[in-house]
Order: C-alpha cells, then sequence, then structure tokens
C-alpha cells in the first residue's frame, strides 16, 4: 500500500471515529434529554394528583359540613314537632277534663 493510499485510509478512520463519537454524544445528549422530559412529567403527574386529593378533600369537608347541618335542622325540626304535638295534646287533655269537670258540676248542680 503507498502512502497515498494509507493516508486516505487513516482519514476515513479517523473520519469514522468522528463519526461514532459525535453519534454517542448525540445519543447521550437525547438521553439526558428525555430524562429531564420524564422528570418533568413525573412532577407534574404528581402535582396533578396532589391537587385533586385537595380539591376532593375541600369537597369531602364541604358535604359534611352541610351534611351536619341538615342533621341539626332535622333534629330541630324533630324537636318543634315533638313540643308542638305535645301541647295539642296535653291542650286536648285539658279540654277534655274542664268538660268532665263542666260535666261533674252540671250533674250535683242538677240533683
Amino acid at each position: 500500500m503507498d502512502e497515498q493510499q494509507q493516508q486516505r485510509v487513516n482519514e476515513a478512520g479517523e473520519q469514522l471515529a468522528n463519526a461514532i463519537v459525535e453519534s454517542q454524544k448525540a445519543i447521550a445528549e437525547r438521553g439526558t434529554s428525555v430524562q429531564e422530559i420524564n422528570a418533568q412529567l413525573t412532577q407534574q403527574f404528581f402535582n396533578s394528583v396532589v391537587e385533586n386529593l385537595q380539591r376532593m378533600t375541600e369537597e369531602t369537608q364541604g358535604a359534611s359540613q352541610e351534611l351536619t347541618n341538615q342533621t341539626e335542622r332535622a333534629q330541630q325540626a324533630v324537636q318543634t314537632l315533638t313540643q308542638e304535638t305535645a301541647g295539642a295534646y296535653m291542650d286536648f287533655m285539658n279540654s277534655a277534663f274542664a268538660m268532665s269537670q263542666g260535666a261533674a258540676e252540671r250533674s250535683t248542680g242538677e240533683q
């Protein structure tokens, strides 16, 4: 092999080595870029999950508070209904007693 051929072979080998080095650099850069994108996506995913959990917690707390309020109103309504019913029953019993007292007085007064 003459000197010119040897030089072309050396240049071709050097170009091949440079091309391999450049492709390895590109692959490494892409790998780093992919890792950064994956880290960002993972962070976004967890941020979304945390935000959703916070929103669900707030909604659950709101629903619990509304349920508590409804329960208190129902208890107040039952208490009022019980008091009104007891009052009406007492009025009825007082009327019945007064009627029986009046009847008793009339029957003793007639004799």
